[in-house]
C-alpha cells in the first residue's frame, strides 16, 4: 500500500509539473473582436479602431498599420480601458488594404504579438472635396485608371484576408487542442484519486476481515 501512494504522488506531481505550461498559454490574451475586423472590407474610410482581448492588457500595448505601399502609420492616440484598445488616427485612412499588426501585455505579463487584414473601398468625403465637387472645382480620375486600382487593391485585398483568416484558424485550433488536452489531464487526475480512495478502502476493511 505504500508503495501505491508513492507511485500515485509521483504520478500526480508528473501530470501537474506537464499541465502548467498549458493551463498558461491557455490564459493568455487572445483577441476576441475588432472593428474593423479581420477580412473586412469598409465602404467608408475609418479614422479610429477598437479591438476586444480576452483579458485586461496593460498600457504598453501598442498597434500600427502597414498600407499596401508597406508604409507604417503609426496612431495619434492609443487608450487601453481595461480589455480594449481604442486607437485614433490623425486623419482618415486612405483606400486601400492594411495591415494591422498589434502588440499587448497581458494581465499575466507575457507578450503576444499578431496580425490581421482589412481594406476600405474608398475613402470618406471631406468637407473641403464635397464643396469643391459642388462648384465643378474637383477633376475627376480617369476611369481606367480607377478600374485598374480598383482591380490591384482588390485582388491584394483578396490574398491577403485568407492569409489573415488562415492565422486566425490556427490560433483557434491551437487554443481548442491547449483546452483538450486540460480537460483530459483534470478527468484523469480525478480517476486516478477515485481510483486511490476506493482502494484504500477496500485494503482497510480487508485489514478488518483479518482481525
Amino acid at each position: 500500500m505504500f508503495d501505491l501512494r508513492i507511485i500515485f504522488m509521483v504520478t500526480v506531481a508528473t501530470l501537474l509539473f506537464v499541465a502548467i505550461p498549458f493551463e498558461e498559454a491557455s490564459g493568455h490574451s487572445v483577441l476576441e473582436s475588432a472593428d474593423p475586423k479581420s477580412g473586412e472590407k469598409l465602404e467608408e474610410s475609418v479614422d479610429t479602431m477598437e479591438l476586444s482581448f480576452s483579458t485586461k492588457i496593460e498600457n504598453a500595448s501598442t498597434l500600427s498599420l502597414i498600407n499596401e505601399n508597406d508604409q507604417e502609420i503609426q496612431p495619434s492616440k492609443i487608450a487601453i480601458e481595461g480589455n480594449v484598445m481604442k486607437v485614433t488616427f490623425e486623419d482618415f485612412l486612405d483606400p486601400g488594404t492594411y495591415k494591422v499588426n498589434w502588440r499587448i501585455i497581458g494581465s499575466d505579463g507575457h507578450v503576444i504579438e499578431n496580425n490581421y487584414i482589412f481594406s476600405i473601398s474608398k475613402n470618406k468625403m471631406s468637407q473641403n472635396d464635397s464643396e469643391e465637387n459642388k462648384d465643378g472645382i474637383g477633376t475627376a480620375p480617369k476611369k481606367d485608371n480607377q478600374n485598374s486600382d480598383s482591380t490591384r487593391i482588390e485582388n491584394k485585398s483578396n490574398n491577403q484576408a485568407a492569409e489573415s483568416k488562415d492565422t486566425s484558424n490556427e490560433e483557434t485550433k491551437n487554443m481548442e487542442e491547449q483546452d483538450s488536452l486540460s480537460i483530459v489531464i483534470i478527468i484523469f487526475l480525478l480517476m486516478s484519486g477515485i481510483i486511490l480512495i476506493i482502494w484504500i478502502f477496500a485494503d482497510k476493511r480487508k485489514k478488518s476481515e483479518g482481525r
